[in-house]
């Protein structure tokens, strides 16, 4: 294993850790919200995500196997912007209560899985097709973030 996959594994595994402790920090308050009748279930959405990590962490290391590039260092910063927003959707939803601002938070995430996509493509296509679930399950997550703002608005 080179040294770029067990970076990207184990910063994978980070934000998957801090995600959801600080998910399950708020759980006890999204459970008193109202969200719309088509949310996903819990077990349903952990599982799309560990799918869509691991995803973007194979993604991550077919791009970088291919060298990152004509600049690596600013693709690991776009996959580590990429991580960071991701996180945060989680601490504005769950810790700081702030669904409206978790919405608006959650498209700046799809945006920087668009901006992901369009630098690994040329590297591997295979690895731009891996963040492309990724890419529709954040959009989709991002209108369920706003119908839930607007339920309990």
């Amino acid at each position: 294993m080179s040294p770029h996959s067990i970076v990207i594994a184990l910063a994978t595994i980070a934000t998957a850790v801090a995600g959801g402790w600080l998910t399950q920090s708020g759980m006890k308050w999204y459970r008193t919200i109202r969200v719309p009748s088509w949310t996903p279930a819990g077990r349903t959405i952990g599982a799309v995500w560990t799918v869509l990590y691991a995803m973007a962490a194979i993604s991550a290391m077919l791009a970088f196997a291919n060298g990152g590039g004509a600049r690596p260092a600013m693709l690991a910063a776009l996959f580590a912007v990429n991580a960071l927003l991701n996180v945060a959707w989680c601490f504005l939803f769950f810790m700081q209560r702030q669904i409206g601002s978790a919405a608006l938070e959650s498209a700046l995430l799809a945006l920087s899985i668009v901006m992901l996509i369009v630098n690994v493509y040329p590297l591997s296509l295979l690895a731009a097709l891996l963040l492309a679930p990724y890419l529709v399950w954040v959009l989709f997550a991002t209108g369920l973030t706003y119908a839930i703002f607007r339920l309990n608005a």
